[in-house]
């Protein structure tokens, strides 16, 4: 039997878990762009991962660690799902809500779906499960920047959910709606300024974080910038590297480091809510996310003309970290951003400055309370 949900458009976007969620519910008609998602969602983010047992051993990203979650909660959204533990049971979970038409967002480690042909594990990957080929043993799945449906086996998915063999599993991790549209509990204008102002409080005191041994939010910002001449001691210090690299520009993040999908999400909520287009924080965001984008840019064109070595990497870590800051290489969200790591001040209310992101990120939370 094949079962396929009816009336589900796929449309291709920048990180996976805003386009799932976009297209999902635009399948239950409540059209909302990718960059409207993300920002609902508080999706402007940092974490940092030390663990040997990874690879690499040194991990971070710029979202935050519960976007799924949060969009639903800022936006008052009944969403449905959770973990499931046992294997079979996660697969008849999600086969019925196939059969009642519903299109269900799933969490998958990369390494272990084909069609991404990946050779480095990434938990964590949200695709949308669509239908099923039963007498094939085939899932179909609708994945961010692939146009058409993929499909995998059984056992292929069961790993990628649900891995045994790798210390982080995604743990059957699933979300949908039921049949039916979808609404907000709230008004668009009052979901924004809920998630601004969350979205600020997160990155000024994320409190614990979902995933053990994360470091989060603005001081794990700081703790990247003082670790990094640390690298040069790594076995696998160029693979870290080059695996922050792609986090910044290539691994769904919209190429600036997610913050080019939080300057677009900036743009259509200045015109529900006119206060926050008086600010231009859309502009400051703007080279916020531009500022992201030129360290790493700049660190492959070099690693690109010479080999990298550890001695050469651990001095372009010393560099950094001991130069002045005026003349740093851009790797902090900003010029902003790295005088605030360099002299420990609080942001405040107060601050105005386009290219620094602390302020910027305080002035969200002033307007959104």
């Amino acid at each position: 039997m094949r079962v396929l949900v009816e009336g589900f458009e796929h449309q291709p976007g920048e990180h996976c878990a805003s386009t799932a969620l976009s297209n999902i519910l635009n399948f239950h008609g409540l059209p909302l762009s990718e960059a409207m998602v993300f920002g609902l969602a508080g999706g402007l983010g940092f974490f940092l991962i030390r663990n040997d047992a990874l690879s690499p051993t040194r991990i971070f990203h710029g979202r935050t660690l519960s976007l799924e979650t949060d969009l639903c909660a800022n936006a008052g959204l009944p969403v449905l799902g959770g973990a499931e533990a046992d294997d079979e049971r996660a697969w008849q979970s999600l086969k019925a809500q196939l059969d009642a038409g519903v299109p269900v967002m799933l969490s998958t480690d990369t390494f272990y779906l084909g069609y991404q042909n990946t050779t480095s594990h990434f938990p964590g990957h949200r695709a949308v499960a669509v239908g099923y080929d039963e007498s094939e043993g085939s899932i179909f799945i609708a994945d961010r920047k692939l146009s058409e449906y993929q499909s995998v086996g059984r056992d292929e998915l069961r790993r990628a959910r649900n891995a045994d063999d790798y210390p982080v599993s995604c743990n059957n991790e699933y979300q949908y709606f039921g049949p039916g549209p979808v609404a907000m509990d709230r008004s668009l204008p009052a979901a924004i300024r809920r998630a601004l102002a969350n979205n600020a409080r997160w990155m000024l005191d994320p409190g614990e974080a979902p995933m053990p041994g994360a470091e989060k939010g603005l001081e794990a910002m700081r703790a990247l910038a003082a670790d990094l001449p640390s690298w040069r001691s790594l076995s696998d210090w160029s693979w870290a590297a080059r695996f922050g690299y792609q986090i910044i520009i290539k691994r769904g993040s919209g190429g600036l480091f997610f913050r080019s999908l939080y300057r677009d999400f900036l743009r259509e909520a200045g015109e529900c809510v006119p206060a926050l287009g008086e600010q231009s924080l859309a502009e400051a965001t703007e080279a916020i996310a531009l500022g992201w984008g030129r360290w790493p840019l700049s660190s492959k064109s070099r690693a690109s003309a010479k080999p990298a070595t550890p001695d050469s990497s651990s001095k372009r870590a010393e560099g950094w970290a001991n130069s002045p800051p005026g003349r740093r290489p851009s790797f902090a969200s900003s010029a902003g951003s790295r005088r605030m790591i360099d002299s420990g001040r609080t942001p405040s209310a107060e601050g105005r400055s386009a290219s620094d992101q602390c302020e910027l990120l305080a002035l969200a939370q002033g307007l959104g309370e």
